[in-house]
């Protein structure tokens, strides 16, 4: 089923993943993660974020008629930007969008290196060199 040649490929790619596993944005990424699962304070705010989401949901299946709509929607607003502003979780985004500009590199490096014409799915709109007519993200 495998050749040698689809072996050796499968051995450049453990290599690949080692070297992005020890890679600075990785290891960086991953510290602050770990960080962000331990911080008292930022579980406190996704607690109250989730239970302010499970009543964003109930209230939303009747949209503007449910009597909270308006009150619910703006508490919901109000808890996902002071979760998203503490500053562990920005850096956490922050990090977070290094390393997928990383990835994105590595897959079109791989891609272009096959053949101009293999198109790539990338998770940073800004990192696109071109893209197709309809939009995908591919390029």
């Amino acid at each position: 089923m495998y050749d040698i040649d689809v072996l050796e490929v499968m051995d450049y790619a453990d290599e690949l993943n080692d070297m992005i596993l020890q890679s600075e944005s990785y290891q960086a990424y991953k510290k602050a993660y770990v960080d962000l699962s331990i911080n008292e304070e930022v579980q406190l705010l996704k607690k109250e974020l989730i239970r302010i989401k499970e009543r964003y949901d109930e209230v939303n299946r009747f949209g503007r008629y449910h009597p909270d709509y308006q009150s619910v929607m703006l508490e919901t607003r109000r808890k996902k930007k002071e979760y998203d502003m503490h500053p562990e979780v920005a850096q956490v985004k922050l990090l977070e969008t290094q390393l997928q500009t990383l990835l994105d590199e590595v897959l079109v490096i791989i891609a272009s290196s096959v053949s101009a014409e293999v198109k790539v799915e990338k998770g940073n709109p800004f990192f696109e060199s071109h893209t197709c007519s309809s939009g995908c993200g591919c390029s």
